[in-house]
């Protein structure tokens, strides 16, 4: 794709995505552009859009999926079909098509087609697989390639390239030499990295039970390989009991188990009351939480809900539930926090006041000593100046006789002149 074509790609726009590694790569995803390279980006491996997948969540199923992409890895939605053939298009054998298949589109070639027009039924040999798997009509599209900015239809093939057969007897070999893998595993479409708090970079680790079968995925677009297998559960006494109680009766479920699809036929029915199982079990625990409960009990029960998702339970409710009680549980946490930090300047602040008291107290009574001896003084005092007014009415009389008695011995002293 040529720097120019930038502008087909403007924030918001909704695109698909692939990958260059793990077992995204082949696949098509649908995301929304959050933040595409200026315009005066031209650097090959700096131009990358910051994009939210539309199908892909993190760990705990609260946030979409963000990474950034290279620009080579985006492409725009490819048109729909005619209006004359939306409601049921025609696939032929050997028709390159891609199938809805794990939260995205991968591209394969229709190997087999059987069933009655309605509800015809397409077996596709898929690039990224080691064998076919069956599709209905609504799960397929015809394969488009974008080059040059534009959609080419490619012609039909009477094999996968030798490059792919390669690939798939690669993964054939490796299937069968494993001992570890298991049928039934499934990926559970949840990542959890940096992506997951909407930064940028790798994503750290896909959480998969085996993610190198990605056939064996439990999602909602996977097809029935066994389509007599609801039926035959819903006889079993087990389920009826199971159907029976308080938490299927608040929250009725029409799980559809498409992943079992992959195990063997004697696992199914068990496993299936084991999904039932744990959803009454998620649910009741989720009905007995206290406010005061763990978080690793929280993220115990948040892990389940994604398997019980891929199996067609509906936990929608229950995951806003928890996710709810789980921002509450940590508000409670926090001001927990607050109020022992209230109460610890509490303590810290009467001590001090005790301090305080103490000193005003030893204060007071200095005082007190303090005011009886201005008050001794005070008397004092005026003794003092009584005593001073006193010696000064003396010092006033004896002044006048002194006087009195030098007038009188001036008047004696002086004889009369001749």
């Amino acid at each position: 794709m040529s720097p120019g074509n930038i502008d087909l790609f403007a924030k918001d726009t909704l695109v698909e995505v692939s990958s260059d590694e793990g077992w995204l790569s082949g696949g098509w995803f649908v995301a929304k552009v959050l933040d595409p390279p200026p315009p005066s980006t031209t650097t090959p491996g700096k131009m990358k859009f910051l994009v939210e997948y539309q199908n892909l969540r993190c760990h705990d199923g609260s946030k979409l999926l963000r990474k950034r992409v290279d620009i080579k890895l985006v492409r725009p939605l490819p048109p729909p079909p005619p209006n004359d053939e939306q409601e049921q298009q025609r696939f032929e054998v050997n028709d390159v098509v891609d199938v809805y298949h794990n939260n995205g589109w991968w591209v394969g070639v229709v190997s087999k087609v059987w069933g009655e027009e309605e509800q015809r039924i397409y077996s596709v040999l898929l690039e990224n697989t080691s064998r076919a798997i069956n599709f209905r009509s609504s799960e397929l599209r015809f394969h488009l390639d974008w080059v040059g900015d534009k959609w080419i239809q490619p012609q039909k093939q009477n094999k996968m390239s030798s490059e792919v057969g390669e690939k798939r007897g690669k993964q054939m070999e490796a299937e069968t030499s494993s001992e570890k893998r298991k049928r039934g595993t499934h990926v559970k479409l949840l990542f959890k990295g940096k992506e997951c708090g909407g930064a940028e970079g790798d994503v750290d680790k896909i959480d998969v039970e085996d993610s190198s079968t990605i056939e064996a995925a439990a999602v909602n677009n996977m097809p029935y390989e066994n389509q007599n297998f609801i039926q035959s559960l819903e006889s079993s006494p087990v389920l009826r009991f199971i159907q029976s109680l308080e938490e299927f009766q608040l929250m009725p479920q029409k799980p559809h188990f498409r992943p079992l699809d992959e195990c063997e036929v004697v696992y199914r029915e068990g496993l299936a009351l084991k999904h039932m199982m744990t959803f009454v079990n998620v649910v009741k625990e989720t009905s007995k939480l206290q406010v005061n409960a763990s978080g690793s009990i929280m993220d115990s029960l948040l892990k389940c809900l994604p398997e019980l998702e891929s199996h067609g339970f509906d936990v929608k409710d229950v995951r806003s539930r928890l996710l709810e009680m789980q921002t509450m549980i940590k508000s409670r946490e926090h001001l927990l926090t607050k109020l022992e930090k209230v109460k610890s300047d509490i303590k810290m602040r009467t001590h001090e006041g005790t301090n305080i008291n103490a000193e005003l107290i030893d204060t007071i009574e200095e005082i007190k000593v303090l005011e009886e001896k201005k008050a001794r003084l005070i008397s004092m005092n005026e003794e003092n100046d009584s005593e001073i007014a006193k010696l000064k009415s003396s010092d006033s009389s004896l002044n006048e006789h002194i006087q009195n008695v030098e007038h009188n011995f001036a008047i004696l002293a002086t004889f009369p002149r001749r």
